[in-house]
Protein backbone atom coordinates (compact mmCIF):
# COMPACT_ATOMS: atom_id res chain seq x y z
CA UNK A 1 0.00 0.00 0.00
CA UNK A 2 2.57 2.07 -1.35
CA UNK A 3 0.03 5.21 -2.42
CA UNK A 4 -1.69 5.21 1.67
CA UNK A 5 -5.13 5.22 2.99
CA UNK A 6 -7.83 6.76 2.95
CA UNK A 7 -9.94 6.86 5.44
CA UNK A 8 -13.61 8.48 5.72
CA UNK A 9 -14.88 9.37 9.16
CA UNK A 10 -18.04 11.29 9.35
CA UNK A 11 -18.49 11.75 12.89
CA UNK A 12 -18.63 15.78 13.79
CA UNK A 13 -17.35 14.66 17.56
CA UNK A 14 -14.36 16.44 18.26
CA UNK A 15 -13.38 13.41 20.74
CA UNK A 16 -14.00 11.10 17.97
CA UNK A 17 -11.83 12.91 15.35
CA UNK A 18 -9.02 13.16 18.23
CA UNK A 19 -8.60 9.45 17.74
CA UNK A 20 -8.43 8.84 14.57
CA UNK A 21 -5.85 12.23 14.17
CA UNK A 22 -4.21 10.52 16.58
CA UNK A 23 -4.65 6.67 14.64
CA UNK A 24 -3.60 8.24 11.62
CA UNK A 25 -0.22 9.88 12.75
CA UNK A 26 0.95 6.61 14.19
CA UNK A 27 -0.35 4.54 11.31
CA UNK A 28 2.69 2.38 9.15
CA UNK A 29 1.18 4.17 6.33
CA UNK A 30 0.01 7.32 5.09
CA UNK A 31 -3.00 7.77 5.99
CA UNK A 32 -5.65 10.84 4.90
CA UNK A 33 -8.52 11.61 6.64
CA UNK A 34 -11.78 12.73 5.24
CA UNK A 35 -14.61 14.36 6.48
CA UNK A 36 -18.57 14.27 6.56
CA UNK A 37 -21.23 16.75 7.39
CA UNK A 38 -23.67 14.28 6.94
CA UNK A 39 -25.14 11.53 5.72
CA UNK A 40 -25.48 12.13 2.21
CA UNK A 41 -22.67 13.98 1.95
CA UNK A 42 -20.84 10.49 3.61
CA UNK A 43 -22.60 8.68 0.35
CA UNK A 44 -21.29 11.13 -2.03
CA UNK A 45 -17.50 10.57 -0.77
CA UNK A 46 -18.03 6.87 -0.87
CA UNK A 47 -19.58 6.71 -4.40
CA UNK A 48 -16.25 8.19 -5.48
CA UNK A 49 -14.93 4.80 -4.64
CA UNK A 50 -11.72 6.21 -3.65
CA UNK A 51 -12.02 5.47 0.02
CA UNK A 52 -10.59 2.44 1.45
CA UNK A 53 -11.48 2.66 4.96
CA UNK A 54 -14.67 4.09 6.57
CA UNK A 55 -15.88 4.08 10.10
CA UNK A 56 -19.69 5.61 9.95
CA UNK A 57 -21.77 6.44 12.70
CA UNK A 58 -24.87 5.22 12.70
CA UNK A 59 -26.71 8.64 14.24
CA UNK A 60 -26.04 11.10 11.77
CA UNK A 61 -28.60 13.64 9.90
CA UNK A 62 -29.95 12.86 6.41
CA UNK A 63 -29.16 8.82 6.50
CA UNK A 64 -28.43 6.48 9.01
CA UNK A 65 -25.07 4.57 9.12
CA UNK A 66 -26.49 1.08 8.33
CA UNK A 67 -28.70 2.99 5.07
CA UNK A 68 -25.24 4.21 4.43
CA UNK A 69 -23.82 0.57 4.28
CA UNK A 70 -27.09 -0.25 2.50
CA UNK A 71 -26.15 1.48 -0.28
CA UNK A 72 -22.79 1.11 -0.32
CA UNK A 73 -23.34 -2.71 -1.05
CA UNK A 74 -26.00 -2.07 -2.54
CA UNK A 75 -23.73 -0.29 -5.23
CA UNK A 76 -21.08 -3.39 -5.03
CA UNK A 77 -18.47 -1.41 -3.58
CA UNK A 78 -16.06 -2.69 -1.65
CA UNK A 79 -15.00 -0.51 0.90
CA UNK A 80 -13.89 -1.96 4.35
CA UNK A 81 -16.63 -0.35 6.78
CA UNK A 82 -16.78 -0.47 10.60
CA UNK A 83 -20.15 0.55 11.96
CA UNK A 84 -19.83 2.84 14.97
CA UNK A 85 -22.86 3.61 17.94
CA UNK A 86 -23.03 5.29 20.58
CA UNK A 87 -25.52 2.15 22.44
CA UNK A 88 -24.97 -1.47 21.48
CA UNK A 89 -28.24 -2.45 20.04
CA UNK A 90 -28.60 -5.98 18.72
CA UNK A 91 -31.08 -5.66 15.81
CA UNK A 92 -28.21 -3.14 14.40
CA UNK A 93 -25.43 -5.70 15.15
CA UNK A 94 -27.34 -8.36 13.68
CA UNK A 95 -28.07 -5.83 10.30
CA UNK A 96 -24.00 -4.93 9.95
CA UNK A 97 -23.19 -8.62 10.08
CA UNK A 98 -25.44 -9.08 7.71
CA UNK A 99 -24.52 -6.31 5.62
CA UNK A 100 -20.74 -7.79 5.95
CA UNK A 101 -19.38 -4.56 8.22
CA UNK A 102 -16.07 -5.30 9.31
CA UNK A 103 -16.50 -4.58 13.12
CA UNK A 104 -19.27 -2.36 15.12
CA UNK A 105 -17.47 -0.19 17.91
CA UNK A 106 -19.51 1.25 20.53
CA UNK A 107 -18.51 4.70 22.09
CA UNK A 108 -16.58 5.58 23.99
CA UNK A 109 -13.64 3.66 22.53
CA UNK A 110 -10.08 3.94 22.73
CA UNK A 111 -7.56 4.93 20.15
CA UNK A 112 -6.15 0.89 20.01
CA UNK A 113 -9.26 -0.26 18.80
CA UNK A 114 -9.04 2.12 15.22
CA UNK A 115 -5.53 0.91 15.12
CA UNK A 116 -6.18 -2.77 15.30
CA UNK A 117 -8.74 -1.96 12.11
CA UNK A 118 -6.18 0.43 10.13
CA UNK A 119 -3.55 -2.01 10.87
CA UNK A 120 -5.38 -5.43 10.02
CA UNK A 121 -6.80 -3.56 6.77
CA UNK A 122 -2.93 -2.74 5.74
CA UNK A 123 -2.11 -6.60 6.29
CA UNK A 124 -5.61 -8.17 4.36
CA UNK A 125 -5.46 -5.87 1.46
CA UNK A 126 -2.01 -7.34 0.12
CA UNK A 127 -3.31 -10.55 -1.88
CA UNK A 128 -2.65 -14.12 -1.16
CA UNK A 129 -2.76 -16.73 -3.05
CA UNK A 130 -4.64 -19.34 -2.32
CA UNK A 131 -5.29 -23.26 -3.94
CA UNK A 132 -8.08 -24.94 -3.75
CA UNK A 133 -7.50 -29.30 -3.89
CA UNK A 134 -10.52 -30.71 -4.04
CA UNK A 135 -11.55 -34.74 -5.56
CA UNK A 136 -15.01 -34.26 -6.93
CA UNK A 137 -15.44 -30.06 -8.88
CA UNK A 138 -18.55 -29.79 -6.19
CA UNK A 139 -16.69 -29.60 -3.33
CA UNK A 140 -13.79 -27.38 -5.17
CA UNK A 141 -16.92 -25.44 -6.40
CA UNK A 142 -18.38 -24.64 -3.05
CA UNK A 143 -15.17 -24.44 -0.91
CA UNK A 144 -14.60 -21.67 -3.70
CA UNK A 145 -18.28 -19.86 -3.57
CA UNK A 146 -17.76 -19.62 0.33
CA UNK A 147 -14.08 -18.11 0.05
CA UNK A 148 -15.18 -15.43 -2.27
CA UNK A 149 -17.00 -13.69 -0.05
CA UNK A 150 -14.08 -13.09 2.04
CA UNK A 151 -12.21 -9.57 3.46
CA UNK A 152 -9.02 -11.02 2.42
CA UNK A 153 -8.08 -10.73 -1.22
CA UNK A 154 -7.73 -14.20 -2.01
CA UNK A 155 -6.42 -15.04 -5.38
CA UNK A 156 -8.17 -18.44 -5.87
CA UNK A 157 -7.10 -21.25 -8.30
CA UNK A 158 -8.18 -24.96 -7.71
CA UNK A 159 -6.99 -28.72 -8.76
CA UNK A 160 -8.79 -32.06 -8.54
CA UNK A 161 -6.04 -33.96 -6.91
CA UNK A 162 -2.73 -34.52 -4.55
CA UNK A 163 -0.43 -35.60 -7.52
CA UNK A 164 -1.91 -31.91 -9.84
CA UNK A 165 -1.41 -30.36 -6.69
CA UNK A 166 2.48 -31.16 -6.07
CA UNK A 167 2.99 -30.50 -9.74
CA UNK A 168 1.27 -27.04 -9.26
CA UNK A 169 3.27 -25.47 -6.36
CA UNK A 170 6.59 -26.65 -7.23
CA UNK A 171 5.99 -24.28 -10.44
CA UNK A 172 4.06 -21.59 -8.80
CA UNK A 173 3.45 -19.81 -5.15
CA UNK A 174 0.83 -19.79 -2.97
CA UNK A 175 0.54 -18.90 0.51
CA UNK A 176 -2.74 -20.56 1.49
CA UNK A 177 -3.60 -23.72 0.67
CA UNK A 178 -7.84 -25.20 1.32
CA UNK A 179 -7.67 -29.01 1.29
CA UNK A 180 -10.21 -31.68 0.97
CA UNK A 181 -9.89 -33.70 4.12
CA UNK A 182 -11.39 -36.97 1.83
CA UNK A 183 -8.16 -36.39 -0.57
CA UNK A 184 -5.90 -39.73 -0.66
CA UNK A 185 -2.37 -39.45 0.85
CA UNK A 186 -3.21 -36.10 2.29
CA UNK A 187 -0.50 -36.79 4.87
CA UNK A 188 2.25 -37.00 2.47
CA UNK A 189 0.91 -33.73 0.25
CA UNK A 190 0.98 -31.94 3.46
CA UNK A 191 4.31 -33.19 4.09
CA UNK A 192 5.22 -32.44 0.64
CA UNK A 193 4.17 -28.85 0.60
CA UNK A 194 5.89 -27.99 3.63
CA UNK A 195 8.92 -29.25 2.10
CA UNK A 196 8.76 -26.67 -0.61
CA UNK A 197 7.20 -23.64 1.54
CA UNK A 198 7.83 -24.00 5.60
CA UNK A 199 5.87 -20.88 5.91
CA UNK A 200 3.03 -21.71 3.81
CA UNK A 201 -0.86 -22.13 5.31
CA UNK A 202 -2.52 -25.63 5.36
CA UNK A 203 -6.29 -25.72 6.34
CA UNK A 204 -8.35 -29.23 6.18
CA UNK A 205 -11.52 -29.48 5.45
CA UNK A 206 -13.21 -32.42 7.20
CA UNK A 207 -15.24 -33.33 9.99
CA UNK A 208 -13.30 -36.33 11.12
CA UNK A 209 -11.89 -36.02 14.59
CA UNK A 210 -8.10 -36.07 14.73
CA UNK A 211 -7.26 -35.17 10.80
CA UNK A 212 -5.88 -31.94 12.27
CA UNK A 213 -3.14 -33.72 13.32
CA UNK A 214 -1.52 -34.77 9.89
CA UNK A 215 0.32 -31.65 10.15
CA UNK A 216 -2.21 -29.11 8.81
CA UNK A 217 -2.61 -25.41 10.21
CA UNK A 218 -6.08 -25.47 11.04
CA UNK A 219 -9.29 -27.01 9.79
CA UNK A 220 -12.77 -26.17 8.98
CA UNK A 221 -15.49 -28.41 8.76
CA UNK A 222 -16.97 -30.14 5.76
CA UNK A 223 -19.78 -27.63 5.06
CA UNK A 224 -18.02 -23.99 6.94
CA UNK A 225 -19.72 -20.87 6.83
CA UNK A 226 -17.81 -17.45 5.91
CA UNK A 227 -17.78 -16.46 9.10
CA UNK A 228 -15.86 -19.76 10.16
CA UNK A 229 -13.52 -19.03 7.00
CA UNK A 230 -12.47 -15.67 8.13
CA UNK A 231 -12.00 -16.54 12.03
CA UNK A 232 -9.48 -19.52 10.80
CA UNK A 233 -7.33 -16.81 8.33
CA UNK A 234 -7.54 -14.13 10.93
CA UNK A 235 -5.57 -16.27 13.64
CA UNK A 236 -3.57 -18.18 10.75
CA UNK A 237 -2.44 -14.22 10.12
CA UNK A 238 -2.23 -13.49 13.65
CA UNK A 239 -5.29 -11.21 13.35
CA UNK A 240 -7.63 -10.13 16.18
CA UNK A 241 -11.01 -11.50 15.14
CA UNK A 242 -13.64 -8.62 14.93
CA UNK A 243 -16.61 -9.29 17.14
CA UNK A 244 -18.95 -9.20 14.34
CA UNK A 245 -17.58 -12.62 13.17
CA UNK A 246 -18.67 -13.76 16.39
CA UNK A 247 -21.18 -17.13 15.77
CA UNK A 248 -23.60 -16.19 19.02
CA UNK A 249 -22.67 -13.51 21.11
CA UNK A 250 -24.31 -10.33 23.47
CA UNK A 251 -23.85 -7.22 21.92
CA UNK A 252 -23.89 -5.89 25.14
CA UNK A 253 -20.88 -6.73 26.13
CA UNK A 254 -19.28 -4.66 23.44
CA UNK A 255 -20.47 -1.68 25.45
CA UNK A 256 -17.56 -0.48 27.90
CA UNK A 257 -18.72 -1.25 31.35
CA UNK A 258 -16.94 1.98 33.11
CA UNK A 259 -15.94 5.44 31.02
CA UNK A 260 -12.98 4.92 28.65
CA UNK A 261 -10.77 8.12 28.28
CA UNK A 262 -11.17 9.28 24.65
CA UNK A 263 -7.84 10.33 24.79
CA UNK A 264 -4.27 8.09 23.48
CA UNK A 265 -4.29 4.54 24.72
CA UNK A 266 -1.69 3.70 27.27
CA UNK A 267 -1.98 0.23 27.04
Amino acid sequence: MDSGCRILVPDDTAAIHQIFGEAAARARMPVTLLEATDGHQCMEILNRNDVQLAFIDNYMPGMSGIEIVWNVRRAGLKTFLTLMSGRPDEELFELARQLRVYEFLVKPFRMSAVQSIIRTYNHIASPLRALIVGGSRSTRQTIRKVLAQSVFRLLLEQTHDVESARELYETEYFDVVFLDGELPDLEGLIVDLKKLNPAIKIVTITNERGRDRLGATATLPRHFSIMEAEAVLHELYGLPIPKLNAQEGDVTSLAPQRPVPLGPSRG
